[in-house]
């Protein structure tokens, strides 16, 4: 059994590699859950509903051009861009799939931290349209 160790996951955003700010990545793909129990069943019976994907990272801030927050906050409010997940940063294959989704930021924060730290920002993207595709090829 192949256990993979999360050390070089990569993320492009709007054609932006922000791969090494990201410090943290979580994606879900989730469905609503539909009760589709008729009269007289014993027990529930359920259903996939609608999907209900995000993709939440968390980075550590750079206010450069072309870099975290510039290329967050040109999405902020907006449509959404491209964005692409792979579990490491070799080409797109059966043992490392690219998760796609026309990502629009929600709840950014852009300035995050006390004196002293890292100033971290956790961004919850959600589809601005469909699902997160999976490919392997």
């Amino acid at each position: 059994m192949a256990i993979h160790v999360l050390t070089n996951a990569s993320l492009v955003y709007n054609s932006v590699d922000l791969s090494v700010y990201v410090t943290q990545i979580t994606v879900t793909m989730s469905s609503e859950d539909v009760d589709i129990t008729g009269m007289g069943a014993t027990a529930r019976a359920h259903a996939p509903g609608l999907r209900d994907d995000r993709i939440e990272v968390t980075f550590l801030q750079d206010f450069a051009a072309a870099k975290v927050d510039a290329t967050i906050y040109a999405q902020q409010g907006g449509s959404g861009a491209t964005m692409v997940v792979k579990p490491t940063s070799s080409a797109v294959s059966a043992t490392n799939p690219s998760y796609t989704m026309t990502a629009v930021p929600f709840d950014y924060t852009p300035i995050d931290g006390a004196v002293g730290e890292a100033d971290t920002v956790t961004v919850t993207f959600l589809p601005g349209s469909g699902a997160i595709v999976r490919a392997t090829s």
